[in-house]
């Protein structure tokens, strides 16, 4: 578990860093570019939403979680990448006219054709990076990505000060493409170029079809936001509830991302060397832990909208404040289902997730086409993506059963410590909001919110602590526990002390 631990460490703190260059390049981004042209490269990514997922056709996850992973897979692997790949830059270069007009933006046209030659580069880089997951060399992958993200947001910010409009998020897309390429090759230790092939093209179309099936409809539910409301309400809604999902999404995709880097791969390792029976109790522990980290943070979300806002985008994003705590809300919720999928894929269950997938995900694109639709509001559509994401979490875990029975009472005594750990975490945002907060169009001072901020993090630690929640006794923890609580319990003695003989 110490090599699980570590790579879990050096995932996080990769996400912390990716997370940090990210929302310093949407700050820049934010203040050179108009919601309108972000709009616009929002839809765009939308318009590729299917492709980008087609591209990847659960190749890396069936290296991953390959029993034995020989020459010929890899070849396979990289032969298909390059079909896969190559087909779709056709398609997206012949579409891109017509997505064009649809919208009656011509801007788009040039994104489209700049985002899509992502397709001839990434088959160059993603065998090589799931080979890096399935060695769990997450050092290396740490630094390649770091990489990339300084060089993308230098390329995006650039870009966007020349005038490139929409096309600077697109050209700053290619050059992470080719960078992460450039360095995942130079990461792998046998540095071996394998010459495409197909030999095993049935096992890895087997797999990769159930693969992209669920991943397909996942991304256009994922993308109806975007795709529904653009049409519909136009570019400027679109950047709104992007920009207030993109706050929940700082955990929800880039934090979760990292978790489940670790999680699939540590899974999949699990059932290859014979300790199935143990993943039960992990899964518990690890949902448990994820909940008493993802609950406070959308908490502090929900309660300072218009103060996280204006911190890090500027006040011209006030207007996505209301959607905010909505989104937080439908965040906490998918903590408490969001490692279902890697572990069903990881003991071979894909199957699973497929069909939990073609439940929930038309059931999505449906409630938010009716509420764009019907109600005409980027408020309905958030509140559309909520109700959905509640509903999904039963449908996940009834798959779940049939892949790996779920310990509910556990789950549950874990989940209840989680919430009591944030309700005692959030006293002092809550307690801030009541005495200095004078509307709801209002934003608290910046040093008063960030100093509430500091004591909603010492408010979480002393709850940890005192309601002994199980990531208390993880050994990590109990190092940091021991030092900050017990230089804390030195120093009140020595005062007491030093009083006494006074």
């Amino acid at each position: 578990m110490s090599g699980i631990r570590l790579s879990l460490l050096i995932s996080l703190s990769e996400s912390y860093l990716l997370a940090a260059i990210a929302l310093a390049s949407s700050m820049l981004v934010a203040r050179i570019l108009t919601p309108e042209e972000i709009g616009i490269y929002s839809v765009s990514v939308a318009v590729l939403a299917v492709a980008q997922v087609l591209r990847d056709f659960g190749i890396g996850s069936f290296i991953v979680q390959a029993q034995q992973l020989t020459d010929d897979i890899i070849r396979t692997a990289f032969g298909l990448s390059l079909v896969v790949g190559t087909t779709l830059f056709a398609l997206v270069f012949l579409a891109a006219p017509h997505a064009a007009t649809f919208y009656d933006e011509p801007r788009l046209y040039g994104t489209l054709v700049i985002s899509a030659i992502n397709f001839l580069i990434l088959p160059f880089c993603s065998i090589s990076m799931s080979i890096l997951k399935r060695e769990m060399q997450f050092k290396r992958i740490a630094l390649i990505n770091v990489t990339a993200a300084i060089c993308t947001g230098l390329v995006v910010v650039g870009a966007g000060m020349l005038d490139a409009g929409p096309k600077s998020m697109a050209i700053g897309a290619v050059a992470n493409s080719i960078i992460t390429a450039v360095g995942t090759w130079l990461a792998r230790a046998d540095h071996r170029f394998l010459a495409p092939g197909f030999s095993e093209w049935r096992s890895l179309v087997r797999f990769g079809g159930q693969a992209a099936a669920a991943s397909t409809i996942t991304s256009i539910a994922l993308s109806a936001n975007d795709l529904i409301v653009g049409k519909v309400l136009g570019f400027g809604p679109v950047a709104l509830i992007s920009r207030a999902q993109g706050l929940m999404n700082l955990f929800h995709r880039d934090l979760m991302n990292a978790i489940r880097n670790v999680a699939f791969p540590a899974f999949a390792r699990a059932k290859r060397d014979g300790e199935a029976a143990q993943l039960e109790a992990r899964y518990t522990y690890s949902v448990t832990s994820l909940s008493a980290f993802a609950w406070p943070f959308y908490g502090l979300l929900a309660v300072f909208p218009l103060e996280i806002l204006r911190l890090l985008f500027g006040a011209q994003w006030d207007a996505a404040a209301p959607m905010i705590p909505i989104f937080a809300a439908a965040g906490a919720i998918s903590a408490t289902m969001n490692l279902t999928q890697p572990l069903m894929i990881a003991i071979g269950r894909i199957d699973l997730v497929t069909r939990a997938e073609f439940i929930v995900q038309p059931a999505r694109i449906a409630a938010i086409a009716f509420a764009a639709i019907w109600f005409k509001s980027a408020f309905a559509c958030a509140v559309a993506y909520l109700l959905i994401i509640a509903c999904a979490v039963p449908v996940f875990y009834r798959a779940k059963e049939h892949a790996l029975p779920t310990d509910f009472s556990m789950l549950l005594r874990g989940l209840l410590i989680s919430a009591a750990v944030t309700a005692i975490a959030l006293l002092p945002a809550l307690a801030a909001v009541a005495l200095m907060r004078t509307g709801t169009a209002t934003a608290l001072p910046l040093l008063p919110f960030l100093a509430t901020i500091g004591l909603c993090a010492v408010a979480w630690l002393c709850a940890i602590h005192l309601l002994s929640h199980p990531i208390s006794r993880d050994s990590g923890y109990v190092r940091i526990q021991s030092t900050i609580f017990g230089r804390v319990a030195s120093r009140l003695k020595t005062s007491a002390v030093e009083e006494n003989h006074q």
